[in-house]
């Protein structure tokens, strides 16, 4: 239902310095999202459980359906999915720097508040890039096979 690999740096700032890289459903075929210690909320989605039902207002739904339907027909449905988890870790990766830089000169200068506020708002704003591209994904994979797999 979900996978998650936890990163800890003692060198960098209690709010930047360990971050849980958290994905949804399969974890070869769902982005990992960056979860920084210092987030203060997560998309509400995040607190509906999705394990016994479908639910649309579930986070964990936003990549199970397109993940399910992209395995039916594997040789084709990887050419989306793949890509599109390279595409997120890629982002993640070369954003990385930045944020830890600005998040060190915040509590530097004492805002711990406000790089708190910083990385809850990158960390919803990826989770939100991630689950919008998921949900299109699901509708081109059931325009993709809509009349058989």
């Amino acid at each position: 239902s979900y996978s998650h690999v936890i990163q800890c740096r003692d060198w960098l700032p209690d709010e930047v310095g360990a971050i849980a890289w958290f994905s949804f459903d399969n974890p070869g075929e769902s982005p990992r999202i960056p979860i920084f210690s210092g987030v203060l909320r997560l998309p509400s989605s995040f607190n509906i459980c999705g394990q016994q039902r479908y639910r649309t207002d579930a986070a964990i739904w936003s990549f199970r359906e397109a993940n399910r339907l992209s395995t039916v027909n594997w040789s084709r449905g990887r050419v989306l999915i793949e890509p599109s988890v390279q595409e997120f870790e890629n982002k993640a990766f070369a954003e990385l720097p930045g944020i830890e830089k600005k998040v060190v000169e915040l509590v530097n200068e004492g805002k711990n508040e406000e790089a708190k506020e910083y990385l809850t708002s990158y960390t919803n704003s990826f989770a939100g890039s991630a689950m919008g591209r998921w949900e299109d994904m699901k509708i081109t994979l059931w325009g993709m096979f809509g009349r058989g797999f």
